[in-house]
């Protein structure tokens, strides 16, 4: 395997494992607070029961951080073993081009980029049939209860998710470089972790509805599919983006759709007021 491909898989582990570390250890502790917490019926809590499931936090985060440790040691054999070879062969690895050089992708390149463009759309488009497909089952307001903006403010925070998608798709048109296949890596690895965790409620919800289920789980495997085309074509266009920026778009993906998360209850109880 070549050496950005072994790194961008590594970075992409570090990024997954770590969001994964973060949301079950904050999970767990969630779930000991709980445990000691007295009961309704006023009793004691249960200590053992809060003593597991902290000690399983701890497991958690001891064996994510090992591995991701394991990770970041092979990035970093990888890049001092490719600097001296580089050096003694005047870098016969192809350079990727810089954002502000003009380049001029291959028929090859040019068509897996649209096919990750297509992937990209598709994943907007099915999500689409999902949210009108979600408002019209689940969202109805019943008479009994005044009118609300529900369609509005359940509009906003969907077309903030799909932003991201929507720049990627203007700038793999128009040229794609390093930052731009970046975030074709990234943002759908943060939006899969994300989605691990939502997927087993929504399946609940859904479990007497079979249409809904599908298209819940649908544009998660896209988002898969998106992953798998970006990878391949950076192996056709030869544009590498640095490690580095993988971090960084994946924190920044991260932070943007936590927010989301955090201001769309906001939007609830704004409107009841």
């Amino acid at each position: 395997m070549e050496r950005w491909a072994a790194n961008t898989l590594r970075t992409l582990g570090i990024i997954l494992t770590a969001g994964f570390v973060i949301v079950t250890c904050l999970f767990l502790a969630l779930l000991s607070m709980c445990a000691a917490q007295p009961g309704m019926g006023g009793g004691s809590g249960n200590p053992q029961q809060a003593a597991g499931f902290a000690i399983a936090a701890v497991l958690v985060a001891i064996l994510g951080i090992a591995f991701i440790a394991w990770l970041a040691r092979g990035i970093v054999r990888s890049q001092a073993a490719a600097e001296p070879s580089e050096a003694s062969s005047g870098s016969t690895f192809p350079t990727a081009p810089q954002s502000s050089v003009p380049f001029h992708l291959s028929p090859s390149g040019r068509q897996a980029v649209n096919r990750l463009a297509f992937a990209l759309a598709t994943q907007i488009v099915v999500s689409s049939i999902a949210w009108f497909w979600n408002q019209y089952h689940f969202w109805t307001t019943p008479h009994s209860l005044p009118p609300h903006r529900w369609t509005l403010l359940l509009l906003i925070p969907f077309l903030l998710y799909h932003v991201p998608y929507a720049l990627l798709i203007y700038f793999l048109v128009k040229q794609p470089d390093r930052r731009t296949f970046a975030c074709a890596l990234a943002v759908p690895a943060i939006l899969v972790l994300q989605a691990l965790f939502s997927l087993s409620v929504l399946s609940m919800a859904y479990i007497h509805h079979p249409a809904g289920l599908a298209l819940a789980y649908v544009p998660w495997l896209i988002h898969i599919v998106i992953i798998v085309l970006a990878y391949k074509a950076i192996q056709q266009t030869a544009i590498h983006p640095e490690p580095s920026s993988l971090i960084v778009v994946a924190l920044a993906a991260f932070f943007y759709f936590s927010f989301i998360h955090v201001a769309t209850p906001l939007l609830y109880r704004f409107a009841w007021k």
